[in-house]
């Protein structure tokens, strides 16, 4: 139809304002390069780290939530200083991991494209540090889909706090020169501690079991398997119903 905003029109095909996707176990499959550097940083303080243990307890942490939850975990009382090595530390071994193996969650790729493709404003909300998010992306050649990216230095408390997904949802309506009603804009995510800080930021939550089982994500408006079960349109009945 002459006239006619084809981004507009996306935007209101599938009823949303935005996307704003988490990063580890979601866009990139880096959870596991997360545990390796994180059992040798701990290691070299005498601290074993259990595979098992990374998975059920700590994976939805930012890196110095990590490191004081598995010191009160261990009966050790670690100083701030202490902690911000082991995070610097812990930080050079994951760059270095994903510079050799950045490697994106299957169906993840698609998904971004087709979402940003039809016009769907994208953003990025993690507990990984800015580093750690531009490298792989840069390298999988997507961080131009994305117009807003808040990373653990961004906000002053991880996940479930909804500090994060609110700063998103705030930047990317700047950036877009618009307001974003968050209960149209959809989260993309792979923990309950994420699912959480979504939810009580008002917005919808698509969970794909990739970190944990399906069984966790309950609280998720739409929960998955992979991200090969899922396509752009058919996400549209999570936002389509919100005035």
């Amino acid at each position: 139809m002459p006239g006619t905003d084809p981004a507009r029109s996306c935007r209101a095909r599938f009823a949303l304002d935005a996307m704003v996707f988490d990063f580890d176990g979601v866009v990139c499959d880096s959870e596991p390069i997360h545990f390796e550097a994180f059992h040798a940083t701990l290691a070299r303080a005498g601290v074993d780290l259990g595979r098992e243990d990374y998975y059920e307890k700590y994976l939805g942490y930012d890196d110095r939530g990590a490191f004081l939850a598995i010191a009160r975990d261990h009966g050790l009382v670690w100083p701030a200083e202490q902690v911000a090595r082991l995070s610097a530390d812990k930080t050079v071994l994951v760059q270095e991991m994903l510079a050799r193996s950045a490697r994106a969650m299957p169906g993840v790729l698609e998904l971004i494209a087709a979402a940003s493709d039809a016009g769907v404003p994208l953003a990025i909300c993690s507990g990984a540090l800015r580093a750690e998010i531009e490298l792989p992306c840069r390298c999988l050649g997507i961080l131009e889909r994305f117009r807003v990216i808040v990373s653990a230095e961004d906000v002053s408390q991880g996940k479930p706090n909804p500090e994060g997904y609110r700063l998103a949802c705030s930047l990317l309506a700047r950036a877009l020169g618009r307001p974003l009603n968050p209960a149209r804009c959809l989260v993309v995510e792979d923990s309950p501690f994420g699912i959480q800080a979504a939810k009580a930021a008002g917005m919808k939550v698509l969970a794909a079991a990739t970190s944990y089982p399906l069984a966790a994500l309950a609280e998720a408006d739409l929960s998955v398997e992979a991200f090969t079960d899922v396509a752009l349109p058919g996400l549209r009945a999570l936002t389509d119903s919100v005035a």
